[in-house]
C-alpha cells in the first residue's frame, strides 16, 4: 500500500470514530451536545473530508488551503467567546 492510501483509510476511519467517540463522551459524563462538542464533531468530520478530496484531486490546492483556513479562523477567532462568562452569570 501506498502511503497515499494509508491516509486516505485513517481519513475515512476517522469519520465514524470521531462520532462514535463524541456519543460515547457524552453518554459517561451525562451531559448533552453542548458548543464544544458540536464545535469538536464538525472539525473531526471537516478535516478528513477535505484531506480525502483533495487526494482525490476532486479540489484543487488553492480550495483545500481556504478550507482548511477557514476551519482554522472559525476556532481560533471564537475560542475566547465560550468560556467568558457574562455579567448575568455572576
Amino acid at each position: 500500500m501506498t502511503a497515499r492510501e494509508w491516509v486516505e483509510i485513517i481519513s475515512a476511519a476517522t469519520l465514524p470514530l470521531a462520532l462514535l467517540g463524541l456519543f460515547i463522551n457524552r453518554a459517561h459524563s451525562k451531559k448533552g451536545l453542548g458548543v464544544r462538542a458540536i464545535q469538536t464533531l464538525g472539525v473531526a468530520m471537516f478535516m478528513p473530508t477535505v484531506i480525502l478530496l483533495a487526494l482525490e484531486r476532486l479540489i484543487d490546492g488553492g480550495a483545500v488551503a481556504a478550507l482548511i483556513g477557514g476551519v482554522a479562523g472559525y476556532l481560533f477567532a471564537n475560542i475566547s467567546e465560550f468560556d467568558r462568562k457574562s455579567p448575568s452569570d455572576e
